[in-house]
């Protein structure tokens, strides 16, 4: 089956976020103006993320290479799953870091665990003081309240379960986390490293939330 051939825009005029085509002329300049910001962002956010995929894919080769060469120094051909590396520059100043990490999901054993944590709380509620009772449960709260994609947090679950109570209901609800937990996946990641003082470490920050 042939692709349907991309419609050709007539000069003069611009296709709006509805699919319409929209004259020059009636476009106001504030939405050109906009329209000029967004895009030229967008445009150098693209070539910095296709930027940095060539970057994570050229340093996992050459570190994928570095081991090869280590191993023949040995007579030894490396395989198997490949873990965590740390590498330093020859003077330094520059460490690179390959980490393997496992992506943690959970079950339904998680709801089990959050039912546990509100029981226990709503009974304590009855021995303890109005605050102290109003601080736990904005804590467990925040603990599984989902996120932007809808999932519960399970870091901050775990901070808020790391509290030693001495409570059989608190145990199975630490329990039913643990058990609800499961690796869905591994991802691969890349950290370089600046020394900044003495001896210690910055990361250097390729992601635009943290720099």
């Amino acid at each position: 089956m042939a692709e349907p051939q991309e419609i050709q825009i007539p000069a003069g005029w611009v296709r709006n976020a509805a699919g319409n085509l929209v004259h020059e002329s009636e476009i106001s300049e504030q939405d050109k103006l906009r329209d000029q910001v967004v895009m030229g962002i967008a445009t150098v956010a693209q070539r910095l993320n296709g930027e940095l995929k060539a970057l994570k894919e050229k340093a996992l080769a050459e570190i994928d290479d570095l081991i090869t060469i280590a191993g023949e120094k040995y007579d030894m051909k490396l395989g198997g799953p490949k873990g965590n590396v740390s590498l330093l520059s020859f003077d330094g100043r520059f460490k690179l870091k390959r980490i393997h990490q496992d992506s943690i999901g959970y079950t339904e054993e998680m709801e089990v665990a959050k039912a546990k944590v509100f029981e226990c709380i709503s009974r304590w509620g009855q021995t303890v003081h109005e605050d102290a009772h109003k601080h736990l449960f904005t804590l467990a709260t925040r603990a599984f309240r989902p996120t932007k994609s809808g999932e519960i947090s399970i870091s901050r679950v775990m901070d808020m379960l790391r509290a030693e109570i001495n409570d059989p209901d608190w145990k199975k609800a630490k329990q039913a986390v643990q058990d609800s937990l499961i690796v869905n996946g591994k991802a691969v990641y890349i950290q370089v490293q600046q020394r900044v003082a003495g001896k210690k470490y910055q990361t250097i920050l390729l992601d635009i939330a943290g720099v």
